[in-house]
């Protein structure tokens, strides 16, 4: 064969085998990059997990165990539902011991709160899945503690509003029409006061006469039941409509209180309205003294003197309509919680809570607790 053949076929073998020497070799040297990158990679994500940090400290008992806790000490017939001023006195202070028990434990929840803010911000990009409910909740106690304490100070200024009615110089002067429209309630009753002589029931076998078709219980109501003495000649029917009409007029104590009033059975009751001879009054009235002409509250129990709804009181003159409204505002408020106050000028309205059966002191009789609501809307 010719040398120079020779020479180019030996030329073409050598660049062959250099090329694909080069190519095995720039191959293996990026496999050797892409091994380092991943291992690069691996370190760094073992290294970031090697991080530790302190443990978040959470509390023994939350701020919500702890309420909840307290709260379980509020009785069922002060569960409050819409104005504070609906509760009665022993129910506002029922709910005072709670908030001043919540208030003295608030420094302590407030370090925490101050404490897990810290921790979330020091630690938020490495924190620990278990602590970060605990974290949460934490971070919520500065709201949820600005909210007790709201409360905390809406239930001390009903309280003083309540107790204070005898140091009020407010005094309300209405002409006479505004005071004759108050007592148009749509009914004839009112002035007829449901009594009916074909009621009556000498001996009967029942101790009460109760109305019929009440309502089932609502806790968002204030709940009442009608007892009449047999022998009184007063018609349940029409006793039911009346006091249903007095009691949820926007007059009364269902704008004070924010919740409304509906019958229910005696058993279902937060109170009774009692219905009674001046002999049974007293008796139901006792250890207060009513003499067989007052009316009173008893604990749970309201006891209307016949002899009052029939006749009325001397300063009310021929106003019996006006009367009779007095009369179960009057007591109806004590079982609310109010207090009785005296004449804040003369030629006023009289205050519901005033003792107007026993005289208005020259104010002029009022059925409705006008003065309650003012303290009710703007005193607090």
């Amino acid at each position: 064969m010719n040398q120079t053949i020779k020479s180019s076929i030996l030329l073409i073998s050598l660049l062959g085998v250099s090329f694909f020497a080069f190519n095995f070799l720039s191959d293996s040297l990026d496999q050797q990059t892409e091994t380092s990158q991943v291992e690069t990679t691996l370190t760094s994500t073992t290294i970031q997990k090697q991080i530790e940090i302190d443990r978040f400290n959470a509390l023994d008992i939350s701020l919500k165990e702890f309420i909840d806790n307290e709260l379980l000490s509020i009785s069922d017939e002060c569960i409050k539902f819409g104005s504070w001023f609906s509760l009665t006195e022993n129910c506002l202070n029922e709910w005072l011991s709670v908030l001043n028990k919540i208030d003295e434990k608030s420094s302590t929840y407030a370090s925490h709160y101050a404490y897990a803010q810290s921790y979330f911000i020091s630690n938020y990009q490495n924190l620990n899945e278990e602590d970060v409910e605990d974290i949460l909740d934490s971070l919520s106690i500065e709201s949820d503690l600005a909210i007790w304490n709201e409360k905390l100070i809406e239930v001390t200024s009903v309280l003083n509003i309540k107790s204070s009615q005898e140091e009020t110089t407010t005094a309300i002067f209405l002409n006479d029409s505004v005071i004759n429209k108050s007592k148009n309630l749509g009914t004839s009753d009112l002035k007829g006061g449901c009594i009916d002589s074909t009621q009556i029931k000498e001996n009967s076998a029942e101790e009460w006469v109760i109305p019929e078709n009440v309502n089932q219980r609502d806790e968002k109501k204030f709940n009442y039941a009608v007892k009449i003495e047999p022998s009184l000649g007063l018609d349940p029917l029409c006793i039911k409509n009346l006091l249903f009409l007095i009691l949820n007029n926007d007059l009364g104590w269902t704008n004070i209180a924010e919740k409304s009033f509906q019958l229910t059975s005696v058993e279902d009751s937060d109170y009774v309205y009692i219905f009674a001879s001046p002999e049974k009054t007293d008796e139901l009235c006792a250890p207060i003294e009513t003499n067989s002409i007052y009316s009173c509250r008893n604990e749970q129990n309201i006891v209307l003197n016949f002899f009052r709804w029939q006749n009325g009181a001397v300063d009310f003159k021929n106003d019996i309509e006006t009367y009779r409204i007095y009369l179960i505002n009057h007591e109806t408020g004590h079982i609310l919680g109010w207090g009785h106050v005296g004449c804040p000028k003369e030629g006023a309205i009289a205050p519901v809570m005033m003792q107007q059966s026993k005289g208005t002191e020259g104010c002029i009789p009022y059925g409705w607790p006008a003065y309650e609501t003012i303290k009710s809307k703007f005193d607090r």
